[in-house]
């Protein structure tokens, strides 16, 4: 399937798990600091809460900035 056809949420979930497998590609003994700036803003509530799992397990691995201007995504 191309990109397009994808939602614009799922989009962005993808582009996230492609930009930590090009870390985990370029970063072979190290981690860098990962700075996320508000990268789900554009899913919808039923999926907001499976990406915020998805980082604080990412976390576990790598030190991450979040940045955010919604309390809801906090």
């Amino acid at each position: 399937h191309q990109a397009s056809s994808y939602s614009t949420g799922l989009r962005d979930i993808l582009a996230l798990a492609l930009r930590f497998s090009l870390i985990d590609a370029l970063f072979e003994t190290e981690k860098p600091v990962v700075v996320l700036d508000d990268p789900f803003t554009n899913l919808d509530e039923n999926r907001i809460e499976s990406a915020k799992k998805a980082i604080e397990t990412l976390s576990e691995e790598y030190q991450i900035i979040y940045l955010t201007c919604h309390k809801s995504r906090s």
